[in-house]
């Protein structure tokens, strides 16, 4: 019996959860039944022409013919909530199946992958093409280690490795499924401290919704590897920031497994680069309180959390935190906001706030509270607004500066992290506003030194008078703004 391609077991998959007849999706796309057998059974593919149509086609008719239970099966399997998103999903999935199946009809005049593939050179283009392989599609199970020296690599292809699989980003939702380990080389990077520093925080806001660890050590110099457990494997060497000698592609289970477990080999705790953590988790370890009370405080904002918080607002949202969570006792959390406020009297606290800040919580009154996503109505964002105008002109030890939208345009299209740095403890709070993976903290002393080195950069471009009337002038127009909308409701 000839093997399958892989569209066409994904194909029979799909239409086996529906109860999905072929003359009925003959119907749907418009072709004969008998073409609906042959994609099937692997003897044909649609044809490339008007393949993107068909395939829409399908992943239709597959989502209008599921019952109750084949809707739950297949909204598990893509980690969905809603239909609409379910047929993008599917699309995606055959469109990457398809398109993996042509290229091998391509290159190789099969439609099945050789056990094992060599490729003498490769450019960068190339080798994350062969990257993107369409079981990164799968969420609902999916492990990989990796091993790439992404910080000598072209930074237009940076992202495009880091990422992952775009199915995995742009929903707000969490893939506890998708395990992602990546070992890089910290200490031969070419690009500066600033470049790197911000290139890992909107790596780490990017792939905050998977189970996604970072790692370092001087084995990824130079190296290209991918492995994904059970499925596909790939490696080469970096000649340049473009181009890689020696690729090998690994389509064996056995194989690609015997790479992969020597790779978690040496993603391990002495090489962790940074450690995940809650909020909850850092008061209980006391580290909450160790960052407030260290020397030498900087904070970098890229979304308000409950330190900007006027007294009485902070206990209101304590009452509506504390009815859904009972991770932490309120009276402990009130004593952190009466610390958090002597220190902001007290206390040398240097704080540069993204212009795009204010705006965004002035539209969406979106909050961070203890690492719990709320939303003020807009009473509560004119006293969180005003508050937040009073630190800045009344709190003598505060100096804040404002980061200008560009500044860091490499990195725009990525929602902006939020930095604390002191002398003792330095740590990560991701947008993305997922409890279980939005806290990161440096496991590495080089990574806190980069972190500093960028801070103090991007501090000491910023000119101080220009800045501190920016800053008040930015707070003034999100009151007036939260105004007029209240006098609008």
């Amino acid at each position: 019996m000839k093997t399958k391609n892989r569209f066409s077991i994904l194909l029979e998959h799909l239409m086996s959860v529906a109860d999905l007849k072929n003359s009925v999706l003959a119907k749907a796309v418009q072709y004969d039944d008998s073409y609906i057998s042959k994609w099937i059974s692997g003897k044909l593919l649609p044809t490339e022409k008007n393949h993107e149509a068909t395939l829409q086609a399908i992943s239709n008719c597959v989502v209008d013919s599921l019952t109750e239970d084949g809707t739950t099966q297949l909204l598990q399997e893509y980690q969905l909530q809603d239909i609409q998103d379910l047929k993008t999903a599917i699309y995606d999935n055959l469109e990457s199946e398809y398109v993996y199946v042509k290229e091998l009809q391509t290159t190789t005049g099969a439609e099945i992958a050789p056990k094992i593939s060599y490729y003498p050179e490769l450019t960068l283009d190339q080798f994350i093409f062969k990257m993107k392989h369409p079981s990164l599609r799968k969420v609902n199970s999916l492990n990989v280690y990796a091993i790439v020296d992404i910080l000598n690599i072209d930074p237009n292809y940076q992202f495009l490795i880091a990422e992952l699989n775009s199915g995995h980003v742009g929903r707000d939702l969490i893939f506890p499924g998708v395990h992602f380990s990546l070992l890089i080389d910290l200490e031969s990077a070419a690009s500066s401290a600033t470049y790197t520093a911000c290139f890992l925080m909107n790596v780490l806001t990017h792939l905050s919704n998977i189970d996604f660890n970072l790692y370092c050590g001087s084995q990824a110099q130079r190296k290209l590897i991918f492995a994904i457990k059970d499925t596909y494997a790939i490696s080469g060497m970096l000649v340049d920031s473009s181009h890689c000698l020696g690729v090998s592609t690994i389509e064996d289970s056995e194989l690609t497994n015997e790479l992969y477990y020597k790779i978690r080999l040496l993603c391990n705790k002495e090489t962790l680069l940074l450690r995940k953590t809650t909020i909850p988790e850092m008061i209980h370890r006391f580290e909450y309180e160790q960052t407030l009370i260290s020397q030498n405080q900087y904070c970098l904002v890229g979304h308000l959390t409950e330190h900007f918080l006027p007294k009485d607002l902070y206990i209101e949202l304590l009452d509506a935190y504390c009815q859904n969570n009972n991770e932490l006792r309120g009276q402990d959390m009130k004593k952190s906001n009466h610390l958090v406020h002597r220190i902001l009297e007290t206390t040398p606290i240097h704080l540069l706030i993204y212009a795009s800040v204010l705006k965004d919580f002035t539209v969406t009154g979106e909050l961070d509270f203890f690492g719990v996503r709320m939303c003020l109505n807009l009473s509560q964002r004119l006293r969180c607004l005003k508050n937040l105008e009073y630190m800045a002109t009344q709190l003598e030890h505060l100096d804040i500066r404002v980061l200008p939208e560009g500044l860091l345009s490499d990195h725009q299209h990525i929602a902006h992290p939020t930095l604390f740095l002191s002398d003792s403890i330095c740590y990560l709070r991701l947008k993305r506003f997922t409890p279980e993976y939005n806290i990161c903290i440096p496991n590495k002393i080089a990574l806190n030194c980069i972190f500093e080195e960028f801070f103090h950069d991007v501090w000491n471009s910023l000119a101080d008078n220009d800045n501190r009337r920016n800053v008040l002038s930015m707070i003034k127009h999100a009151i007036h703004a939260v105004e007029i909308m209240m006098e609008i409701n």
